[in-house]
């Protein structure tokens, strides 16, 4: 029994001493993007979101940020505005790679907060989602805001984001409809047990693990080899996503809020199909510079604008809402 009890401790500290190793190889030679705990827990409404009254500071290759969010889930001051304009929209809307008070939203609102009276923002972005979420939001939501004007902010990736996440799908007659929220996956509940244990969601090694997960587990697995099926797939993500847009913009025209779109990545059909609908819909849009034409905007690696690529998609905001009336 004794023998026995040591060779668990021998085994344990085998793997402990395994676990420490990887990691100092880990940090020595690869470069990690993802180290830190998520900023996301799961939601039955909206399938994830924001953690409330979250404060941590992220590390990178690239950058070190200090990120927070306040009681409703959101990055911004505290408080529940009157009439604010609301951006919805992806990690670039989220401000992921800048500190707080850097994210294009915040420069807008820190620009209009010396407008009387003060015209508040809330920054409702969110990495790593489609824009199915914004329906929920929208009618779940938006009316309680009553935004005076609303900024969509579109992504390259929001196709594949919108097909993968399933909350909402088309009909064979290319209805929209809602479909119920998945429960939550192993992987979160995994992620939530790092995340409880102090220190662990800083492995390095964990977060290339987990890393490696996003670009090549099971969610990637449907791009088949099979060029019909790659086109088959595509095509189906497309029409999802034009109609998701035409929903919000649905929504948001019935209410009469103002809208404005960003444009991150998107182009050739795709980049048509989306101006079609908004110059229908009489909404300004803005395409912001690719990383080719301007590398000085954006992370090397992480591929996400710096403090200069949100500031330049600060003032370009400011101006069409300027051209909007508002202020």
């Amino acid at each position: 029994m004794l023998l026995k009890g040591l060779n668990i401790l021998l085994f344990l500290g085998g793997l402990l001493l395994a676990f420490v190793l990887a990691e100092v190889a880990v940090r020595m030679f690869v470069p990690v993007r993802m180290v830190g705990s998520s900023f996301t827990i799961y939601d039955p409404i909206y399938g994830k979101r924001l953690k409330r009254n979250y404060t941590t500071t992220r590390i990178t290759p690239e950058f070190t940020i200090s990120f927070s969010t306040n009681s409703y889930a959101f990055r911004g001051p505290e408080g529940f505005p009157d009439r604010p304009i609301l951006f919805l929209g992806d990690s670039f809307t989220m401000g992921y790679g800048v500190s707080d008070g850097e994210e294009f939203p915040a420069l807008v609102r820190a620009a209009l907060a010396e407008h009387d009276p003060v015209i508040p923002v809330v920054n409702t972005g969110m990495g790593a989602n489609g824009n199915g979420r914004w329906i929920k939001f929208l009618r779940a939501e938006g009316e309680a805001y009553e935004p005076r004007a609303v900024v969509l902010q579109l992504m390259s990736n929001d196709f594949q984001d919108n097909k993968n996440e399933r909350l909402f799908e088309l009909t064979p007659n290319q209805k929209l409809i809602e479909l119920p929220v998945p429960s939550i996956r192993p992987i979160r509940v995994l992620q939530n047990v790092v995340d409880s244990i102090p220190g662990l969601a800083d492995s390095h090694l964990l977060g290339l693990i987990y890393q490696i997960y996003l670009t090549q587990g099971p969610q990637n697995s449907s791009l088949l080899s099979n060029s019909d099926a790659i086109d088959s797939l595509s095509d189906h993500s497309d029409q999802l996503t034009y109609r998701i847009l035409d929903e919000v913009i649905a929504i948001c025209s019935a209410a009469g809020w103002p809208m404005l779109a960003i444009v991150v990545g998107i182009h050739g059909e795709r980049l048509t199909e989306i101006e079609r609908r908004l110059k229908d819909n009489d909404i300004p849009m803005l395409r912001t510079p690719d990383r080719q034409v301007r590398p000085d905007l954006y992370y090397v690696t992480d591929g996400h604008w710096n403090q200069f690529g949100h500031a330049l998609v600060a003032e370009a905001v400011l101006a069409e809402l300027r051209i909007l009336g508002i202020p």
